[in-house]
């Protein structure tokens, strides 16, 4: 009976992911790993909730222990879950997660469009990306100043969406490395998925990637001839830019699913918009 209700309970998070599809990674530990994570980032799995143990897991997947254990470690690791002895794997709460690991932020990026988290996304950069732009223009080497130029460049010349993405996020990593900080450099790999996700979050389409070129390119101009207030008060206004459509595509979205909700509870009144 209770490896019966862990396999259901294992085909529950299968069949919820569907709605969240992506192509399968290229091993079955990673496939695990995306399951569960998501599911977990996403709610589906509460903090404190227990997971069947390893051997239901397996079976469940359709996989061997080993995959199981070592997709459980990845996540342990990610303070995801814990491992307690005699007492099995639990969730362990939010709060306990690295909010800026690129997997978290891609989970919750799959998910429904999280307006705290956008947020959150918002004060980071509005923190960080003008200093960085100041220090850039400060410190930046040749060699720097010339990468976040063909950074730019890319970004204005390429025709595919995903390189332009590609591009707008090498153009603002590319001043985190001419600020010269090592400290501001190490959170790095955090800040590039919140930047990924903000890039993709608007960017949706090459014209609305040239909307906000000229912000860019003032960036740009104002490191290249090194004004360091000029570069943060630019970059202040790209990252507002970017607040402020955000902020108004959540509002849309609650709009639209209030309208829904409404048409629903309604279904025999027809509404004009």
């Amino acid at each position: 009976m209770r490896l019966y209700s862990a396999l259901k309970r294992i085909d529950v998070i299968i069949i919820s992911m569907s709605g969240h599809h992506r192509a399968l990674p290229l091993s079955l530990h990673e496939h695990v790993i995306d399951e569960l994570g998501g599911r977990i980032v996403r709610g589906e799995l509460k903090a404190d909730e227990m997971l069947p143990i390893e051997d239901d897991l397996a079976e469940a997947f359709g996989v061997s222990r080993t995959v199981v254990r070592e997709a459980i470690k990845v996540l342990v690791h990610k303070h995801l879950l814990e491992v307690r002895t005699r007492t099995g794997t639990r969730v362990l709460p939010s709060v306990a997660w690295n909010h800026l690991d690129p997997d978290i932020l891609r989970w919750r990026f799959a998910s429904k469009l999280d307006a705290k988290f956008v947020s959150d996304v918002i004060e980071l950069r509005r923190v960080v990306e003008p200093a960085a732009a100041e220090l850039a223009a400060a410190r930046g080497t040749p060699s720097a100043v010339r990468a976040i130029e063909a950074a730019l460049h890319n970004m204005a010349t390429t025709t595919d969406l995903s390189a332009h993405h590609a591009a707008d996020l090498r153009f603002h990593l590319c001043i985190l490395e001419a600020a010269g900080n090592d400290l501001l450099l190490g959170l790095r790999y955090g800040i590039e998925g919140a930047l990924s996700f903000a890039i993709r979050l608007l960017t949706r389409s090459k014209e609305e990637g040239e909307s906000s070129h000229a912000l860019h390119r003032a960036v740009a101009e104002a490191i290249t001839r090194k004004d360091p207030a000029a570069a943060r008060a630019a970059m202040n206004r790209l990252v507002d830019r970017w607040a402020t459509d955000s902020l108004r595509m959540i509002a849309r979205n609650r709009k639209g699913a209030a309208t829904r909700a409404t048409r629903r509870q309604s279904p025999n009144k027809t509404s004009v918009t």
